[in-house]
């Protein structure tokens, strides 16, 4: 299968995707309050760190900087374990709650506490690797990188759907991708091929509006406050978009693969991922 046609499948699964959040605009929720936490979250990092201006050591400082990015991914796992709870319960006729999500995310917290360590190990290891001038190391950091995305992408509904610790989940995401999720990779490739494609416009259109708007309307620190503010929300929604999409994705992929595993090759794979599959078959609400 080419890049075009995943691009292709990829196309077909956002439309699915938020034809479904249009059913139940609640499936966004967790998205849009994990980036508004996030925000808050480093702006409190920033105003502290500002105000007790510290002199700390290199190590100091690397264990300041674990602490900080450990919060972060706690809490963007957390929200996302939020948003798979309510796919699940949507894609099985239920009716989604973002309140029995924060529980079911909250019952699950030490798994995806486990995950946000080793998050934070790999993003530091990466980061530490593309900070030295080499091309193969920073070839190893990308590929590293994008490796341990759709493995978390993955692990996640296996923690929140089958309330799996983090050994469990690795176990679990290991046994199905081995018999069944021959898809992933072209999946995958869709689902950030088309991100991708929408956030460089997206982005486009940030830069026009802040120098061809913005700029010539206002200047010093209004234009800068304005700037910032209309960007700033511009950003935070991509990411809320962006978030939302791949979830659903792993969600819609993890709940095909457990169907596979129990019904064999012929099982009907959810609605929004048959659609850009081309299934003609695809599971029912339960009713």
């Amino acid at each position: 299968m080419g890049f075009f046609d995943s691009l292709g499948k990829g196309w077909e699964f956002l439309k699915a995707a938020f034809r479904m959040a249009g059913e139940n605009k609640r499936l966004l929720a967790p998205s849009l309050y994990a980036v508004l936490i996030q925000i808050v979250y480093w702006v409190a990092w920033v105003m502290a760190l500002v105000a007790a201006s510290p002199h700390w050591s290199n190590g100091t400082w690397a264990l300041v900087c674990f602490l900080a990015i450990l919060g972060s991914f706690t809490i963007f796992y957390f929200f996302c374990g939020v948003t798979v709870n309510m796919i699940d319960v949507h894609l099985r006729g239920g009716r989604p709650s973002m309140v029995e999500g924060i529980k079911d995310s909250g019952k699950n917290f030490v798994a995806i506490f486990f995950l946000s360590i080793v998050s934070t190990i790999v993003d530091m290891f990466v980061s530490a690797i593309r900070d030295e001038d080499s091309i193969v190391g920073k070839i190893i950091a990308g590929i590293v990188e994008a490796i341990w995305t759709t493995l978390t992408c993955l692990l996640l509904p296996c923690i929140i759907i089958e309330d799996a610790g983090f050994g469990q989940a690795m176990k679990r995401v290991r046994a199905l991708h081995k018999g069944h999720l021959m898809l992933i990779g072209v999946g995958e490739v869709g689902v950030r091929g088309i991100t991708n494609l929408i956030g460089f416009v997206w982005f486009g259109l940030i830069y026009v509006i802040e120098a061809y708007v913005i700029a010539p309307m206002f200047t010093g620190w209004t234009a800068f406050t304005v700037g910032v503010t209309v960007g700033g929300t511009m950003f935070s929604l991509f990411v809320a978009f962006s978030t939302y999409l791949r979830m659903a994705y792993y969600t819609c992929l993890y709940q095909w693969a457990s169907a596979v595993e129990k019904e064999g090759q012929n099982a009907p794979a959810p609605l929004p991922l048959a659609i850009a599959l081309g299934h003609t078959t695809y599971t029912k609400k339960a009713a």
